[in-house]
């Protein structure tokens, strides 16, 4: 696939998107994108909304194998989650990849990123605004790196205001962060205080104590991994890890679908490093319950603790916090 955004700090797991664009006419080259010929090629303007990048996407998918094929090569992780996690959730696991596929096919780009579909649209199925995270030891606060910075102002020039996007960077001071601040003000970059702004506590669904606790403890990224779910279903929006940049316009996929998300290869499930949504998506609202149940000692089930013991504590936030969904019970979202 190409390459649609990139994850500048290397870790074990690799994301792509799982939606892409797709165009078949021969189109007007665009100007956003300099060397990057492959973009330029498929690129088209949209009257209202700007540049749209359209990329060839492979046409079957195939999570079924894929998720099978797999269990090898990440452990313990992927095998703890096919063979533990799902069964004990009551999900079939089978069933469910072979929905995950006929969910795909019925809502794939070849249709719903037309170019004639999207030319046509006026309005966006997801609100064009781009949220990152980034928290910190307030006592001894840690600004964002010059490459952090360099990599928001590129994923932002991208999405332009004039085009309608908004760009936030959420913090919990902003007073401490004042190199970052200053730069991203420059470009126009909104900096929104999460408990200024999340004053409601019906926001965080019974969430907001954990949060609170994750970050007296620096655990920052398990915090993050709760308030992007909060900020999405609130605000809607597309949410990119504050290490990710965006290297063409993700405008396309905001007109197109009202939910979309990356892929975590390990398992075949949607990944939350980068994900877009309308507000009160029912995914999210089923993600927000859902971690609200795991991260209770008193609701919780059993694989959960029994993560810990498996794969450490790594594992165990991805069995609280980055939850399979029953794709049964949403197949008619």
């Amino acid at each position: 696939m190409a390459n649609y955004l990139r994850k500048k700090h290397t870790k074990n797991l690799f994301l792509f998107c799982l939606m892409g664009l797709l165009t078949v006419k021969n189109l007007e080259a665009s100007d956003v994108y300099g060397d990057d010929h492959i973009a330029r090629n498929q690129s088209f303007k949209h009257p209202i909304f700007g540049d749209i990048f359209g990329i060839d996407i492979f046409p079957v998918s195939n999570f079924v194998g894929d998720s099978a094929d797999k269990q090898t090569f990440f452990k313990p992780s992927a095998p703890y989650y096919r063979n533990t996690v799902l069964p004990q959730e009551g999900i079939d696991t089978d069933k469910a990849y072979y929905l995950f596929d006929k969910l795909y096919r019925e809502n794939h780009p070849d249709i719903a990123c037309h170019y004639d579909n999207l030319m046509a649209k006026g309005q966006p199925s997801i609100p064009l605004i781009t949220h990152s995270i980034w928290l910190t030891n307030l006592d001894a606060p840690v600004d964002l790196t010059d490459e952090f910075v360099s990599w928001f102002k590129k994923s932002c020039s991208m999405h332009l205001a004039s085009a309608g996007w908004k760009h936030y960077l959420w913090v919990q001071d902003q007073n401490k962060l004042p190199k970052a601040v200053r730069e991203l003000a420059k470009e126009g970059i909104e900096i929104k205080e999460v408990y200024a702004t999340l004053a409601d506590e019906k926001d965080f669904y019974g969430l907001k104590p954990i949060v609170d606790n994750e970050i007296s403890q620096s655990k920052f990224g398990r915090a993050a991994d709760i308030l992007r779910c909060v900020i999405l279903n609130k605000f809607g929006g597309i949410y990119r890890d504050i290490d990710y940049l965006m290297t063409r316009p993700f405008t396309g996929l905001a007109l197109a679908y009202d939910f979309f998300a990356g892929i975590e290869p390990p398992y075949s499930c949607p990944c939350n490093a980068l994900i877009g949504c309308r507000p009160g998506h029912p995914v999210m609202e089923k993600m927000l319950e859902l971690m609200a149940r795991n991260l209770n000692p008193n609701t919780a089930p059993a694989y959960i603790e029994e993560s810990f013991r498996v794969g450490g504590e790594l594992l165990k936030t991805l069995c609280s916090a980055v939850h399979p969904l029953d794709w049964t019970e949403l197949r008619s979202i």
